[in-house]
């Protein structure tokens, strides 16, 4: 048997004014209409709820039930109405965000700020990790939105994947280094000392060599160089070049401050895009929350206007147009 809530929300009307002509006008419906409900209403429970008496309409013993059971009702619908307007407006909701630990410090942090500025209500969840578990949470649905590195993500038929714009990366070192007195130093001789990287195996010069920005002589002599030091956050892995002689790969957003300050400079060597690609991904076939898609918008405004800062901030960290920022040529 189904109760439509209308029906229950005019039987509600006549036992609080106790009076079909109150009630109706309280509804805003004739009198005639009010009737035809509760006769509805009684016909489909199969009992009398209202006995009309000269003081009044009397909610019989089925008829207190049905008005105790039926406030409930309503109230939890209103409550229901209410939470998914909230949801809609994002006066409230959840939002559960792991990106790897390059965007995680950089474009994401800076997104789940003005997220949360421009929506105080919602309660986000975000989280650093590495690149596999980042994956393995989307698709076990315990992170809504992941971003990290996009290498193979998209012969994964159940995500939706969006390649991030691409990132320059430099190696930088604490000042003084002795890498910093070589012109153009090779791969080979930088991977003679201690590298930092956040990826706990990583095959760098093999991945350099295939995007052509190392030689083979090189790549051959370090393809299987296995990072001496690894992080799970780009501020760790600042943290321990500026107290070593170990090198780590990071963007100009990661180090804009360090240079700045004279705490690092970098190599004379181009490391492009050693670290790959990163791209926001979820799941395919699920509907994506108002929270979400509000977080979407803004880190992709966040990433086109960090695009153009680091233009501005490489050419800065050069010194002079058309170079690439080294140790030599910092001029912040």
């Amino acid at each position: 048997m189904s109760l439509e809530l209308r029906l229950l929300e005019h039987a509600l009307a006549v036992g609080q004014h106790r009076n079909f002509a109150r009630a109706a006008d309280a509804l805003g419906l004739t009198q005639p209409s009010l009737s035809r409900s509760v006769a509805s209403l009684e016909k489909a429970l199969g009992v009398t709820l209202f006995d009309r008496t000269p003081k009044g309409v009397v909610p019989t013993a089925f008829g207190r039930v049905l008005l105790e059971r039926s406030a409930s009702v309503m109230q939890r619908e209103a409550d229901l109405r209410q939470e998914i307007r909230a949801l809609a407006g994002l006066e409230a909701g959840t939002l559960a965000v792991s990106a790897g630990p390059y965007p995680a410090e950089t474009i994401v942090a800076t997104a789940i700020g003005r997220l949360s500025s421009t929506y105080p209500g919602l309660q986000v969840r975000f989280l650093a990790a590495d690149p596999t578990e980042i994956v393995r949470d989307v698709l076990a649905e315990r992170i809504d939105i992941g971003v990290a590195n996009a290498e193979g993500l998209e012969k994964n038929p159940r995500l939706s994947v969006e390649k991030l714009i691409p990132e320059r990366f430099f190696l930088a070192c604490r000042p003084g280094h002795p890498l910093t007195r070589e012109a153009s130093p090779s791969l080979r001789r930088i991977l003679e000392y201690p590298l930092v990287t956040t990826v706990l195996r990583r095959r760098a010069a093999a991945v350099a060599a295939s995007r052509g920005h190392v030689t083979a002589a090189d790549a051959s002599g370090a393809a299987d160089f296995v990072p001496q030091i690894l992080v799970n956050s780009v501020a760790l892995g600042l943290g321990v070049v500026r107290n070593s002689d170990a090198i780590f790969p990071a963007t100009i957003a990661h180090l804009a401050d360090d240079l700045a300050a004279r705490r690092l400079v970098t190599l004379d060597y181009d490391v492009a895009t050693l670290a790959g690609p990163s791209a926001i991904f979820h799941l395919r076939d699920r509907t994506l929350s108002p929270a979400a898609h509000a977080f979407l918008a803004i880190l992709k405004d966040v990433e086109r206007e960090a695009s153009g800062v680091e233009t501005t901030a490489t050419r800065v960290a050069r010194g002079r147009p058309g170079k690439r920022p080294t140790a030599r040529s910092q001029r912040v």
